[in-house]
């Protein structure tokens, strides 16, 4: 949790944890229907993934063969996907590549985007939709953290909605730190195993215990 002083009062920021396929981000939408606005980094990953200048120094690290079948080049994010996730030494080092290459541009637009609203809000609260939220220390910034307790089976339906295997789930957890290490930074967990008005009920009384 951080201090007051990093942002005005009752002007929050809120991050959103929880497992992969796990409904990270239904609860943003929700949030944003409560008064917040979302800033999503896969968002302007895949922003800062589209640009000229990104692409060449992808290719320059892994080969042209890592390119879609565009007229203008482009990353395939399917090949990059398997590229990157699973837990081999041959994963984690290209993994380690791709986000020299990424994390440092990602990072440097959402402070930016984090000092302009806190500049000037534009909502009640902003809500930080950030991959990674504690490995990459983006928690620091939140005043409230919540965490979004999914049963595994139900993460692997969604994971399956998006046209993922289970293993291809797997692979993915296996590069993030276990559910229950990163539950113990959340200020409020919600429990993800009914409806979507349960979560909306849930969310609701979260709110209620909070200064306004």
């Amino acid at each position: 949790m951080r201090g007051d002083e990093l942002t005005p009062k009752n002007h929050w920021i809120v991050g959103v944890l929880g497992g992969i396929a796990s409904g990270k981000s239904l609860v943003t939408r929700l949030l944003a229907k409560m008064g917040g606005e979302i800033l999503n980094a896969d968002q302007i990953a895949h922003e800062i993934l589209s640009q000229e200048e990104t692409v060449r120094e992808i290719v320059s690290r892994f080969g042209e063969s890592i390119l879609a079948d565009h007229d203008r080049p482009q990353v395939d994010r399917k090949k990059m996907a398997a590229l990157v996730f699973g837990d081999s030494e041959h994963h984690y080092a290209a993994r380690q590549q791709l986000e020299s290459v990424l994390q440092p541009r990602i990072r440097r637009e959402l402070l930016h985007r984090i000092e302009r609203w806190k500049s000037a809000p534009t909502a009640h609260f902003l809500i930080l939709d950030i991959p990674l939220l504690v490995e990459r220390e983006w928690h620091q910034l939140c005043d409230h953290i919540l965490f979004i307790d999914t049963p595994r089976e139900r993460r692997v339906e969604f994971a399956r909605q998006r046209g993922w295997t289970e293993k291809q789930l797997a692979d993915r957890e296996a590069t993030q730190m276990p559910l229950h290490e990163k539950q113990k930074f959340a200020s409020f967990v919600l429990k993800n195993n009914g409806t979507e008005q349960d979560l909306v009920e849930q969310l609701q009384k979260w709110f209620s215990t909070l200064e306004v």
